[in-house]
């Protein structure tokens, strides 16, 4: 069913972006509140640590997925019949190959790191790397069928038991592992709600046979494209662990964490809902996708602007409030980081329409230069720096190229797809800088002050909020934020 047979492309994406949208808030609120706890439970190395298991982790993980989610959620529900046996079966071979490969480098890892834990981190991480086809393509089936609420449910339940068990662990003195193993959960419950939330769903039978090598070569580019994707930023902590110690790339890891839940929320929302929604666009279909991408790249920098601005206000006042000191070292890197957030959302709705128009090839070949890059700009700030480096300096080197590329590569691939490139930036380019600014320029008022952490605190997102609501209101009038 394509989105033309839905009562309009606005209803059918609004109503996603509220579902997905609505459950990340409530997971970032209590992925905040958890790792406030675990802030106080763990150290910068138990931090560093998981940062490391992620990064060598990564590949290994992408592989398992196989590209599913990226190939099969543009598809209708009957080709989705047709394929998901022979994708599921070569999803399953790679996964095993990849629980086995992710074990057998642990040794090797822990001796290049001089981290011994690690070994036992990498294979507890591989322990569930099974589950990955099966979720991948649940969740792509429920996209295609627009049953956006459902997905949301299963996100945020096994989120919810991910924190909870990775707080107990940690409460009993276990360290990084507590996290580690908080992931396992995650992937457990969330394939069990996939399977709860799917059973009433008819499977479109197969209407011809497909052979796992040639669903294999069809998500050839899909699962490059998913591999590249999640090694951008998370492949930077292990080029920093090289040179750097691993108390700061904890530190710098932590910076990290919680500025990616804003961008969980904000990216999130445009590859959930913004990409299986324009594939199904039939009618006026290059028109009308353009339309949807100016839209959600105009709203995104707006939330995200207005997000980043209060995350950047308040950081350093809420640092004293919940930990006392102890994470200062990582205030600067959050700010830094949440400035450049804005922008990526934006970026990150004009690669939606990239996938929604099948050009996987191109897509991967985007997603790879930027992470290839981002690991260079990694390796050299860790070289460079060694025993000295900070998480503010590294957090200035990664998002001066970070804000770089988000330009460079809208104003390229928005072009290549027939995104009006000069009318796209004019309208999200103020908005992210305005929005940006006002937070830092919040910051040098509240810290001239003579205001406690609480005042303080309230005062910036009061400032936040206030400006914000101009800044929208003149977005509003001026018809840059579009009428629903």
């Amino acid at each position: 069913m394509s989105i033309d047979d839905q009562p309009s492309l606005t209803r059918a994406t609004t109503e996603g972006a509220l579902w997905i949208g609505g459950s990340l808030g409530i997971q970032i609120a209590v992925g905040l509140v958890a790792q406030v706890i675990l802030a106080g439970l763990l150290t910068a190395h138990d931090f560093g640590l998981v940062a490391l298991v992620m990064s060598i982790s990564l590949i290994a993980v992408s592989v398992s997925s196989f590209g599913i989610s990226t190939l099969m959620a543009q598809r209708t529900p009957a080709e989705i019949g047709t394929l998901r046996a022979p994708v599921m079966r070569a999803g399953l071979w790679a996964s095993a190959v990849c629980s086995v490969v992710l074990i057998a480098i642990g040794p090797l890892a822990s001796r290049l790191l001089d981290e011994p834990d690690l070994r036992w981190l990498l294979v507890v991480n591989a322990s569930l790397l099974m589950l990955k086809p099966y979720t991948a393509m649940a969740t792509a089936a429920l996209q295609a069928r627009l049953q956006f609420g459902r997905v949301a449910w299963s996100l945020l339940v096994s989120a919810v038991a991910h924190y909870a068990l990775a707080i107990g662990l940690a409460s009993a003195g276990i360290g990084a592992m507590s996290l580690v193993i908080g992931f396992q959960v995650n992937a457990v419950v969330y394939a069990a709600m996939l399977w709860v939330l799917s059973r009433d769903l008819d499977e479109a039978p197969p209407s011809r046979p497909v052979s796992t090598p040639e669903a294999a070569a069809l998500a050839r580019w899909p699962l490059t494209g998913e591999v590249a994707s999640e090694a951008v930023g998370r492949i930077d902590f292990l080029m920093l662990g090289i040179f750097v110690p691993t108390r700061v790339v904890g530190i710098y890891y932590f910076a990290y964490q919680l500025v990616l839940r804003l961008n969980a929320l904000l990216t999130g929302v445009a590859r959930t809902v913004l990409f299986p929604a324009l594939s199904q666009i039939v009618t006026a279909r290059d028109e009308r996708q353009t339309a949807g991408v100016l839209r959600a790249g105009t709203l995104l920098a707006l939330v995200g602007g207005a997000a980043a601005a209060a995350l950047i206000a308040s950081m350093s006042s809420l640092e004293e409030i919940l930990w006392s000191g102890r994470w200062e070292d990582a205030v600067p890197a959050m700010m830094l980081l949440a400035s450049v957030a804005p922008g990526q959302a934006a970026q990150a709705a004009v690669e939606q329409l990239v996938k929604a128009r099948g050009h996987f090839r191109r897509w991967t070949g985007i997603i790879a230069v930027r992470a290839v890059w981002s690991a260079v700009v990694a390796l050299v700030v860790g070289f460079v720096l060694g025993d000295g480096a900070t998480a503010t300096g590294v957090a200035t080197a990664i998002v001066a190229f970070a804000a770089l590329e988000t330009v460079v590569e809208v104003l390229v691939v928005g072009r290549g797809v027939g995104i009006p490139v000069g009318r796209y930036w004019a309208i999200t380019l103020p908005i992210w800088i305005a929005l940006v600014a006002m937070g830092w320029g919040v910051v040098w008022v509240v810290s001239g002050s003579s205001l406690g952490p609480w005042m303080a605190t309230i005062a910036a997102l009061g400032m936040v909020g206030a400006l914000s609501i101009v800044v929208a209101a003149i977005a509003w009038r001026a018809g840059v934020v579009p009428r629903f």
